[in-house]
């Protein structure tokens, strides 16, 4: 633990956030929508909350071939970084509002999630006509479990700027 303090007192600052912000931006306006899938009723399935294993295969037949394709390289090339600079930033202002090395590693879990999420879809869609419910079940789990802690530590992160706010007046 103490080497993560260190770690977390040396690189969490406001230069790490600018970065790790635009890096995020990067991710969002430019390289996702070069891959997943958006064509108006088409969500991928890592935006969305809960999802049936009907709900999931009924998303993966609604892709032609070619965006399933897409889908996989993007999972593969973009979104195993992706989470690592999210968790990061979440991480580094948690930090810097805490100052509390326990509470800054909780999106640790965020970014396991992820992976277990993206691990679940690239199996659904490597595997695709064939449907496994299990798989799809698990995955719709850790969709879940993600966007619950995302909410959970961007709730700890507002508190935190509410009581810096309230500190400061």
């Amino acid at each position: 633990m103490a080497a993560m303090k260190r770690f977390l007192e040396k690189y969490s600052g406001l230069k790490s956030l600018i970065i790790l912000f635009a890096m995020i931006m990067v991710f969002n306006l430019l390289l996702f929508p070069l891959f997943m899938p958006a064509d108006g009723d088409t969500k991928p399935l890592d935006i969305m909350f809960a999802y049936s294993p009907e709900d999931a295969y009924e998303m993966i037949k609604g892709i032609e071939d070619e965006g399933r394709q897409n889908y996989l390289k993007g999972l593969l090339l973009v979104d195993y970084i992706y989470p690592v600079i999210y968790s990061l930033f979440l991480g580094f202002s948690i930090f810097l509002l805490y100052k509390n090395t326990l509470l800054s590693i909780s999106p640790l879990l965020i970014l396991l999630s992820d992976y277990l999420e993206n691990t679940g879809i690239i199996i659904m869609l490597s595997l695709y006509p064939s449907e496994i419910r299990s798989i799809a079940m698990t995955t719709s789990f850790f969709t879940s479990l993600k966007w619950t802690l995302v909410l959970i530590v961007i709730l700890v992160i507002i508190t935190g700027l509410i009581r810096r706010a309230v500190k400061k007046e």
